[in-house]
């Protein structure tokens, strides 16, 4: 049997331009930004247990979550996002009786202000999270800015440059 080989190339543009396409949707749908998003889970996981036993966050900072190895993002890696740990947006240290902390990530660009601001919220991680701000403005459970961040959601929020996104935790 021979084959004609105009179906054969046919064929072969074909199965080319199938695989083009489903390689395009896995990197379409990809978030490059999961890894440093499970890291700070696991950053304010580790916070939450070294705190434990006491009676709030007293005393947590950058500078004392970094010298008690409190921080789980590899900081040489994301070099480019600007971490802070503690109180509010700068990582202050944690005032007496305070139960939450906040963890910081700023100098995001609008690619991983979108990325990291929606992703997924895990199931074990919900009972600790308290809200997002993405450049100052808050979602919290049940608001009018609600949680999860919904897909497109902060679209319009983040900025080309420049972005802050705070998580709250308890």
């Amino acid at each position: 049997m021979i084959v004609d080989m105009r179906y054969f190339r046919g064929f072969l543009l074909c199965f080319g331009l199938g695989l083009a396409i489903i390689f395009l949707c896995y990197i379409l749908m990809r978030n490059p930004y999961k890894a440093i998003h499970e890291q700070i889970l696991a950053t304010a996981d580790t916070v939450r247990s070294f705190y434990r036993d006491q009676p709030g966050y007293w005393k947590l900072s950058t500078k004392s979550a970094q010298a008690n190895g409190l921080i789980k993002i590899d900081t040489a890696k994301y070099n480019e996002f600007k971490f802070e740990i503690g109180g509010g947006i700068n990582g202050d240290m944690v005032m007496p009786g305070e139960m939450q902390f906040d963890i910081t990530l700023k100098n995001l660009n609008k690619s991983a202000c979108i990325g990291l601001s929606e992703m997924p919220i895990k199931a074990n991680s919900q009972l600790g999270l308290q809200k997002i701000s993405v450049n100052g403005i808050e979602f919290s459970w049940g608001e009018e800015h609600s949680l999860p961040i919904k897909k497109y959601k902060t679209r319009d929020i983040c900025q080309p440059n420049d972005n802050v996104i705070l998580w709250t935790f308890r």
